[in-house]
């Protein structure tokens, strides 16, 4: 769904080798093999960056990872420079969509009739502490007769690995609970959920029954 989305906006997409982004391994305090993994990135991404591309990613809790954690994790200042331009270069696919829409004249023909009546967006932990979910609504309110929805939602409670633990399930359920539960439940009609995280989606899923959607996977379903 993504190389469709960023080809239809006249882009050529590169899908280059990377090990994990790290991300797994700092939430459980492994930070040498954080560290290992992040400077083998930095150093196979680079030579992408420095000849003008961007860094697209579709999953919040990595590519941010990219975005802001990456300068810490560095070995030297060589690694620290090459880092800080991936992280001035790095977006979530909304971001890039937008960037490439008003920055630099790409054009994305989206047709919502191809769409459920109504999309509820429900924004990652992550992504909203970082870059917001701005970018995602302008995005998703662009396709031509969609109704969309932001859902006031805190974390989904799936919070990473988290609520995959067995000792952590109730807690984690009783969460989703708080708003993000209901809000989908009340839905009636024709309608979608939309998350980027995959956690999120994996608890939406578990705790309603719903299966979400990726902002990405919408935009493809409209091309």
């Amino acid at each position: 769904a993504s190389v469709k989305v960023l080809e239809a906006l006249g882009y050529q997409v590169i899908v280059p080798k990377v090990q994990c982004c790290g991300r797994p391994m700092l939430s459980a305090g492994l930070m040498d093999k954080a560290k290992s993994s992040a400077n083998a990135n930095v150093s196979g991404l680079f030579q992408y960056i420095d000849q003008g591309a961007k860094l697209v990613g579709i999953e919040p809790s990595c590519i941010l990872s990219f975005a802001d954690d990456y300068i810490d994790l560095m070995d030297n200042k060589g690694q620290r420079a090459k880092a800080e331009a991936i992280s001035k270069n790095t977006m979530l696919v909304e971001q890039f969509v937008r960037f490439a829409i008003e920055e630099e004249g790409a054009t994305l023909d989206l047709d919502g009739s191809r769409l459920p009546d109504k999309l509820m967006f429900h924004g990652h932990c992550h992504q909203k502490a970082l870059v917001g979910t701005a970018s995602a609504m302008t995005v998703l309110n662009a396709i031509e007769g969609c109704n969309v929805e932001e859902i006031p939602s805190g974390c989904c409670g799936m919070a990473g690995s988290f609520g995959f633990e067995e000792e952590h399930f109730d807690i984690s359920m009783s969460i989703g609970e708080q708003t993000l539960f209901p809000a989908i439940r009340e839905q009636s009609g024709d309608f979608a959920v939309v998350a980027e995280g995959v956690s999120c989606r994996q608890q939406i899923q578990d705790g309603t029954g719903k299966r979400a959607m990726h902002l990405v996977e919408v935009l493809a379903e409209a091309l």
